[in-house]
C-alpha cells in the first residue's frame, strides 16, 4: 500500500489551493468514498457530485497522475496493496462480500484508533462536560449516531438537545444556542448542508463545536472553537460505515462518565441501580 507522497490524499494536501470548488469537492469524495472513485467511471462519480465528467479527468491530471484510469489504478493499489488490471473484475459470492465487508470495518476501527489525536479527544470531552447546554445533530445517515449519543449524553450530563429539521425548524432551533453551550455534530460525505450550517453558527456565537468526520477536507469553519475528531467512514458498498464512529461515541461517553464520577462519587452508584433496575443503558 502507498503511503507516501505520491498517494492521492497527499497530492491533495499539496495542491489544495490550486483546487476549484468542484475539485475539492471531487477530492473529498476520492478520499472519502477510495472504493467507489475506484471503480466508477468518470461520468458516473460526475453524475454522483452534479460536475462534468471532463472536470473530474482534468481534477486527476490537476493532482499529478496521466489521467484519470492512472488515478483510479493508484486508488486500488491503495485500497488492496496492489494494482488491479482496467476492466478486471473478480467474482465473488455474498458469502465473501460479508466478510470482506467485516474486515473493512473492522480495519476501519483500528485506522481510526491509530490515528486518534487523544490531545483534540481530551479538548473535545472537555468542552461537551463544561458545557451549560449541549446541542447534537446528524442528518441522513448520521441521524442514528447523533441518536444515540443524545440518548447517553442524557445519562452523564444535564440538558442535553437533540437537533432535528422536522417542519424546518432547525433554524429556529438554532437561535437557542449561546455562548457557554456546545455542539456535537456528525457529518459524513456527501456533507450534509445542515451540519454544517450548526456548526458555523455555534462558532459565530462563541460556542465550543466538536465535530466527527472523516477528514479534514470536511467544509466546517476554521475557528479555535471547533473540535475536530475524524474517524473512517468508508464501507465497501453505498452507505457509509458508522462503526468507527460508533466507537469514538462510546470513548466520549467514557470519558465524560469517568470525569463527573470523579466529582460526585455517587453518580456511578446512581448509574449502576440505573443498569440493574430496567436493564443495559
Amino acid at each position: 500500500m502507498n503511503n507516501g507522497a505520491d498517494s492521492l490524499p497527499e497530492r491533495v494536501r499539496v495542491r489544495y489551493d490550486q483546487l476549484s470548488k468542484s475539485q475539492r469537492k471531487i477530492a473529498r469524495f476520492c478520499i472519502s468514498h477510495a472504493a467507489e472513485a475506484g471503480s466508477l467511471t468518470a461520468m458516473r462519480i460526475a453524475e454522483k457530485l452534479g460536475v462534468s465528467e471532463s472536470t473530474v479527468v482534468r481534477f486527476a491530471i490537476k493532482i499529478g497522475y496521466d489521467g484519470f484510469p492512472q488515478m483510479q489504478d493508484a486508488l486500488r493499489e491503495e485500497l488492496r496493496g496492489a494494482p488491479t488490471p482496467s476492466g478486471e473484475h473478480t467474482e465473488r459470492d455474498t458469502h465473501d462480500v460479508a466478510l470482506e465487508s467485516l474486515r473493512n470495518d473492522l480495519d476501519a476501527l483500528q485506522q481510526s484508533i491509530d490515528e486518534i489525536d487523544l490531545a483534540a479527544l481530551t479538548r473535545a470531552t472537555t468542552a461537551l462536560g463544561e458545557a451549560t447546554n449541549v446541542y447534537v445533530c446528524g442528518f441522513r445517515t448520521s441521524f442514528s449516531l447523533a441518536y444515540q449519543a443524545y440518548f447517553h449524553l442524557r445519562k452523564v450530563r444535564p440538558s442535553v438537545r437533540l437537533l432535528g429539521d422536522i417542519g424546518g425548524t432547525l433554524v429556529d432551533d438554532l437561535e437557542m444556542i449561546e455562548p457557554g453551550d456546545a455542539v456535537l455534530a456528525f457529518t459524513f460525505p456527501v456533507y450534509d448542508d445542515r451540519a454544517i450550517q450548526v456548526a458555523n453558527r455555534a462558532v459565530s456565537v462563541g460556542a465550543s463545536c466538536v465535530v466527527v468526520t472523516d477528514s479534514a477536507l470536511a467544509p466546517l469553519p476554521i475557528d479555535p472553537l471547533l473540535h475536530l475528531l475524524m474517524v473512517r467512514h468508508d464501507s465497501l458498498s453505498f452507505f457509509n460505515s458508522t462503526v468507527a464512529a460508533t466507537a469514538l461515541l462510546n470513548s466520549i461517553i467514557v470519558r465524560l462518565a469517568e470525569a463527573r464520577s470523579r466529582q460526585e462519587p455517587s453518580f456511578e452508584r446512581t448509574l449502576s441501580k440505573s443498569f440493574h433496575t430496567k436493564g443495559k443503558l
